[in-house]
């Protein structure tokens, strides 16, 4: 892992929502984009890409429930979660922001879609859940096995917290040196809560079976008729590039990005390479009313990666 280009951090500030404290970090003006992130993270994941974005938006990025300094809430499945968000991006001011959203932050992402399509001018799913079953076995192991229930006990085990951060290093990036430092020292200090780690084992715990994944929005897809980009890196092993494809056809007006040397952490391992090809498309001129168009328009574009 190495330090890459250095990135101011928003400050953070928080909201109450339903008696919730709900943490987030916002830059720039313009057409509002709503950034979510994955399993186990927090806004900061997004510190590269809000920064980019901010220049032509109102960039939010928030702590999802339990996580970061955000509070949990009753209903942590990624409908329940979606319904939460749309209660927090009404306290914000949100009125039709796009939805960028990656892993457990992409299947919460299409949840919100599908409830309030109208609000959705453009959706983003990068290395999203939900998209079909394949996920990385340890993940089924955690979800599904007592061994799992060992995991929010790595926070004080000697050396668990680095065990698990290196592991996510490995995991989620073909070329791992390329994840920031700042990065790797901000999951070691979430890997070091028992309580983040218990939030996290919940979420797979709810989310895996032995098949696989259980929250399946894919064959939902098609209700979508947004314009939706759907971004995976190609050597993704914890959710496989193959459900990207998948993913984009089914969408009404899908289109897919795979980005070559690169894993589960776009955000984070590649946020140029993922800007690339998600700025120009949230920068894009509307479509056309398409509600009612049985119109299905899937293109597919490869993203060249930064080194």
């Amino acid at each position: 892992m190495n330090a890459t280009k250095t990135v101011t951090e928003p400050a953070k500030q928080t909201i109450y929502v339903r008696d919730t404290p709900v943490a987030y970090a916002e830059a720039g003006d313009g057409p509002a984009v709503l950034l979510l992130h994955g399993l186990g993270g927090t806004s900061e994941d997004w510190n590269s890409v809000l920064a980019h974005l901010a220049g032509r938006h109102r960039a939010v990025a928030v702590d999802l429930p339990g996580y970061g300094s955000s509070g949990p809430i009753p209903d942590s499945s990624p409908a329940g979660i979606a319904n939460f968000l749309w209660d927090v991006a009404d306290a914000l001011g949100l009125e039709r922001p796009a939805l960028m959203g990656h892993s457990e932050g992409g299947g919460v992402a299409a949840e919100m879609a599908f409830a309030r399509p109208a609000r959705v001018p453009r959706l983003v799913l990068v290395s999203a859940s939900g998209m079909g079953r394949a996920i990385h076995p340890a993940f089924i192991l955690m979800g599904t096995t007592p061994l799992g229930a060992l995991f929010p006990y790595l926070a004080k085990l000697p050396g668990g917290p680095e065990s698990l951060v290196l592991w996510l290093a490995l995991a989620g990036s073909p070329r791992p040196w390329r994840i920031p430092a700042s990065w790797a020292t901000k999951m070691r200090q979430a890997a070091s809560s028992t309580g983040v780690l218990a939030a996290a084992l919940s979420t797979i715990r709810q989310a895996t079976s032995l098949r696989g994944q259980e929250c399946i929005v894919a064959d939902r897809l098609p209700e979508l008729t947004m314009p939706a980009l759907v971004v995976w890196g190609k050597q993704d092993t914890i959710l496989p590039a193959f459900q990207a494809r998948r993913a984009a056809a089914r969408l009404g007006h899908g289109q897919l990005a795979l980005i070559p040397l690169a894993g589960h952490l776009l955000p984070i391992e590649a946020p140029d390479a993922l800007l690339a090809v998600a700025a120009p498309f949230l920068a894009a001129q509307p479509l056309p009313d398409t509600a009612n168009s049985a119109e299905h328009d899937t293109t597919s574009q490869t993203a060249s990666s930064t080194a």
